[in-house]
């Protein structure tokens, strides 16, 4: 299934760079809410003066490494541009030109690297607390040994993660972060990227009675390869879901429960968002035990902070994240309030009867 996984994002990838859309910004944030809007600057505002100067001094910086390229950039290309034309007439093509290029680029930005970082951690946890009772860690990660057993998480030999996000929503708990998981190739050359993208883990405060995997759609090969038609295919009546996704689980009268037509919506909905705001290439998602688990599959970085051109007092240029939060929010409530919790009991009890 990983591997499908993967020749799936491949495709997504080769589509949008056909398209144009790879190199497109994501869609702008919508306008702020107005409680959110006051809470920033309440609790922003005072941190900006600081962060302003900051990012004046390294966008002068790097306007001054510019200049000094242009000036005496060539002393060091010019040479090895010429040793690399003479090399490559003789038959032995070099590429030192690209390196010095690549030191010299690497020198150029470094300032507008050390803004980001710095904005970064002083600005996105205000930004985050700014929509609810949430924290947030740079470097964090989802507890993944409590979902390892999924079948949409992919055996993988390496992790790498940051922006970890966790919260509460009148007593669910929830953790997403953005998360990349990899496995190293058999002659040990390289790695295979098996997911690239967010990762949302919902812990409720019930168990789903059944195991239900909702996959992206690979056509009928594709779907026998993954494995999951070991499991009972689950057709829905949502046109819309039937054409992206499909369902596989145990217990199929259990699945079109928990897979109503609201929270069928509200995942459409998300992965949309992320489709508009992050370059994202599909979601796919699993319900079992007491976890909703969300992997997100995406190209773009959904908080891509500190544009070093634009003042840090521009508040609509921040990278916001009311509307990504709202929709996990609004999944959560799907889950707990859509009589879900309810339905569970019933069923436990049909179950003993």
């Amino acid at each position: 299934m990983s591997f499908l996984n993967t020749f799936y994002q491949a495709k997504e990838a080769v589509k949008q760079l056909g398209n144009g859309t790879a190199y497109r910004k994501p869609e702008a944030s919508a306008p702020l809410s107005d409680v959110a809007r006051e809470k920033i600057e309440q609790d922003l505002m005072p941190m900006l003066e600081p962060l302003e100067q900051f990012r004046l001094e390294k966008l002068d910086s790097k306007k001054q490494r510019k200049k000094w390229f242009f000036l005496i950039g060539w002393l060091l290309y010019g040479p090895t541009l010429a040793f690399d034309i003479t090399m490559l007439i003789g038959g032995e093509p070099t590429f030192i030109t690209l390196f010095v290029l690549g030191a010299w680029a690497a020198w150029i930005f470094y300032p507008e690297i050390q803004y980001k970082r710095h904005y970064k951690q002083k600005l996105i946890p205000i930004l985050v607390g700014a929509f609810g009772d949430y924290d947030y860690q740079s470097k964090g990660c989802i507890d993944v040994d409590a979902v390892k057993g999924f079948d949409i998480v992919p055996s993988y030999s390496s992790k790498s993660s940051e922006d970890h996000i966790q919260g509460e929503v009148d007593g669910v708990k929830f953790e997403f972060c953005e998360l990349k998981l990899l496995r190293r190739r058999s002659n040990n050359k390289g790695n295979i990227t098996l997911h690239q993208g967010g990762a949302l883990i919902i812990t409720m405060p019930f168990l789903f009675t059944g195991h239900t995997v909702v996959d992206t759609d690979h056509g009928k090969l594709g779907n026998f390869i993954s494995g999951l038609s070991s499991k009972s295919r689950i057709p829905l009546e949502n046109p819309v879901f039937e054409d992206r996704y499909e369902v596989f689980g145990d217990d199929p009268h259990y699945a079109r429960y928990l897979l109503s037509p609201a929270l069928m919506e509200r995942i459409i909905g998300l992965d949309d968002l992320f489709r508009a705001r992050a370059k994202g290439s599909g979601i796919r998602c699993e319900f079992r035990d007491d976890k909703a688990l969300f992997m997100l599959s995406y190209f773009g970085d959904l908080l891509n902070v500190g544009d070093i051109e634009v003042s840090a007092y521009d508040l609509d240029k921040m990278p916001l994240l009311e509307q990504e939060l709202a929709m996990i929010v609004g999944i959560i409530e799907q889950l707990k309030f859509d009589s879900l919790a309810a339905r569970n009991v019933a069923r436990a009890r049909f179950a003993d009867a």
